[in-house]
């Protein structure tokens, strides 16, 4: 079954309804299938094939969602960068990738176009906008292309996306998807989130992030799709009262934002029944007073890029003034969904008891195939069937999941994932540092925020300043540090490790989770 065979259902059953608004723009599901089409038979007009990589660099937007479907109608695999990262990020992604094709939005082809002689297999660089130096245009190439529908013989082993996520060597990892496990991800979040008929769902995060695995399984209801590109409180909460929004998907820190807003009583948000969050958990607190001004409409999803959804602490589950036990469990990660075998395992892969801490790993359809043209990664991570997640956690005898950190030291910032080696590596180029260590420590609105600790060579200085600089001209603005502390020496172990547990410690201390 591929993943176009899974979306069609609410095209068929719902060709006059809106299917994706931006703006000003709307598209019915009639007309947007057109438009699909179009861009199917765009690609193959310019000599692309099927299994091709094609890259997308959008912020959300009605081109960026025909990209994300018509790549995946067209039996090729959609390959999204990250409109945050910096042309040189670009450039590795793409290489990496092999990608054949870039569609971009109009304000990141100066930067695309500096680092042109660079891209080593890109043959088409396409804008939505007006063409940019010898670019092409990407209106006027749907424009030519016809409004039939091209059938792609697409297998469910077929590759459909490849996603870029970090490891603790900084270098990317590519992960590569196939129709079947995007579509059971499709078909199990519509069961696990209960998705309705009746849904109007709101996109504030970007779809080429994590927020895009709410499309296909709305796409299958024949449900309307909105898509807002920036973060402006008054205007989401504008759209929601207006178009009647039931369900958004969000990260922690825009509840937070939500929260915050003294105007948010102005507004009627009765319409909204779904909120499911993800990428990093929400502070006890915080979330008690979420469920009181917004009732029970809170869903928890926990996954990795190579498995998108693990577990989930379900509407139900979100519990104000419960039981210690149900209070305690608003701080965990929720339950497996289904067809999800979660396991926490030691060192040797041995099952631990309830309430022991050891790695997580999971068996699900929703696993990743394989990291791009990395078998050694692949067979350190898939072992066996399972998934080796590098998160660190326990379950209890309810089956509740609760992660306590992360053996990879990954931080999340506002949704974003940060590897500190990349940020370190970044750092070492500053003439006068010896060594540097960088960890996440707790940001209300954020989550977590980046820190660097680090030591200087003798007799040489460095500002905090100019150290945040430096990472800003070279990363994503997300993975600057926001603060720099300058130590005489890092606390190491007998075999010269730096310790960042204990780095940490004094940040984390009395945190319900340390992640």
């Amino acid at each position: 079954m591929d993943m176009w065979s899974i979306m069609k259902r609410g095209f068929m059953y719902r060709p006059e309804r809106d299917c994706v608004i931006f703006g000003e723009q709307r598209a019915t599901y009639r007309e947007f299938e057109k438009r699909l089409n179009r861009f199917v038979n765009m690609l193959y007009g310019l000599g692309l094939e099927k299994g091709d990589r094609v890259s997308v660099l959008s912020e959300n937007s009605m081109t960026a969602t025909e990209a994300m479907i018509g790549v995946e109608k067209s039996g090729m695999v959609w390959a999204p960068l990250n409109f945050r990262h910096v042309p040189a990020e670009h450039v590795y992604h793409l290489n990496d990738a092999g990608s054949k094709a870039l569609i971009m939005q109009q304000q990141f082809a100066e930067g695309i176009a500096s680092v042109r002689d660079e891209l080593e297999t890109v043959e088409h660089l396409i804008v939505d906008g007006e063409g940019f130096g010898g670019m092409d245009s990407y209106e006027d190439l749907m424009a030519r292309a016809s409004e039939r529908a091209t059938l792609v013989d697409i297998a469910e082993e077929d590759p459909v996306a490849l996603m870029y996520t970090s490891g603790t060597t900084g270098k990317a990892k590519g992960v590569l998807h196939t129709h079947k496990s995007f579509g059971a991800l499709a078909t199990f979040s519509a069961i696990e989130l209960g998705v309705q008929a009746d849904d109007v769902v709101l996109y504030v995060a970007p779809i080429n992030h994590g927020a895009g695995i709410l499309l296909p399984p709305h796409l299958m209801m024949g449900v309307p799709n909105i898509l807002i590109a920036h973060l402006d409180v008054d205007y989401i909460l504008d759209v929601i009262q207006k178009e009647g929004v039931t369900t958004m998907w969000l990260a922690p820190t825009i509840i937070y934002f939500l929260l915050a807003y003294p105007n948010r009583t102005n507004f009627d948000l009765s319409s909204l029944r779904s909120l499911p969050y993800s990428s990093a958990p929400i502070a006890v607190e915080k979330l008690k007073e979420a469920l009181d001004i917004f009732g029970d409409v809170f869903a928890q999803a926990y996954g990795l890029v190579e498995c998108p959804v693990i577990t989930m602490l379900a509407r139900e589950d979100h519990v104000v003034g419960g039981s210690e036990e149900q209070t305690r469990r608003l701080g965990s990660a929720g339950r497996e969904i289904m067809y999800t075998r979660v396991r926490v395992v030691d060192e040797d892969g041995n099952d631990l008891p309830s309430g022991e801490t050891g790695e997580i790993i999971v068996n699900s359809p929703l696993v990743m195939k394989e990291y791009w043209n990395n078998p050694e990664a692949t067979a350190e991570t898939i072992r066996g069937g399972w998934l080796y997640t590098g998160d660190v956690g326990y379950l209890d005898e309810g089956g509740y999941l609760f992660i306590a950190d992360r053996l990879k030291d990954m931080i999340i910032t506002g949704g974003y994932n940060v590897y500190p080696k990349e940020v370190e590596n970044v750092i070492f180029k500053h003439e006068a540092v010896f060594e540097a260590a960088v960890i996440g420590v707790p940001d209300e609105t954020w989550g977590e925020s980046v820190k660097a600790f680090i030591a200087l060579k003798p007799g040489m200085q460095a500002t905090e300043e100019e150290i945040i600089a430096l990472c800003r001209d070279n990363l994503a603005s997300y993975k600057k540090p926001k603060s720099v502390e300058f130590v005489d020496a890092l606390p190491k172990n007998m075999a010269g490790k730096i310790l960042k547990t204990e780095l940490r410690a004094p940040y984390w201390e009395g945190k319900e989770r340390q992640v």
